[in-house]
């Protein structure tokens, strides 16, 4: 749970126009919803595939480094939309978000995503001459916070 100094900043975030327009708009917060998880369903699916691939699964003939190469403007691009379509819903349900324990554990799950998709996955995976025992380290790292930024998103309404 939250420190109840920052209760005020959610609670504005419910009174603005974006927390307002989302929460009494009958379709709104469940359209944003089904882009935001196809969002998460495309990261995961493109973090598995590459990931996976640094284990030696998956398309043998493409190696991990192009693999990641490729994919990262669709890892890059999803995390633009999830980011684009939680600010209306945390907005929408300021209080919801403020009491929940997963809420504040998602948040930095998603710094902690970020910033290892642009240093480290990019450094140990994405680099041909990159050590394999990096790359593996990285692999995991990306695979378990991203399944985690899911799975603490999922326990927003109930934990």
């Amino acid at each position: 749970m939250l420190s109840e100094s920052i209760r005020p900043y959610f609670e504005w975030c419910g009174k603005t126009w974006l927390g307002t327009s989302v929460r009494d708009t009958v379709w709104a917060f469940p359209v944003i919803e089904t882009f935001h998880l196809l969002a998460l369903a495309i990261l995961l699916g493109s973090v598995l595939i590459v990931n996976l691939r640094v284990f030696g699964l998956g398309k043998r003939y493409l190696p991990a480094a192009q693999m990641a190469r490729q994919l990262e403007p669709w890892m890059l691009l999803s995390i633009g939309v999830l980011i684009v379509t939680g600010i209306p819903m945390a907005f929408s349900e300021p209080d919801k978000c403020f009491e929940s324990v997963s809420f504040p554990i998602k948040m930095g799950l998603i710094a902690i995503g970020i910033v290892t998709q642009l240093t480290i996955q990019r450094k140990w995976v994405m680099a041909s001459d990159a050590p394999e025992g990096k790359a593996k380290l990285a692999a995991i790292v990306s695979i378990v916070v991203w399944t985690l930024v899911g799975a603490a998103g999922k326990g927003i309404p109930y934990v």
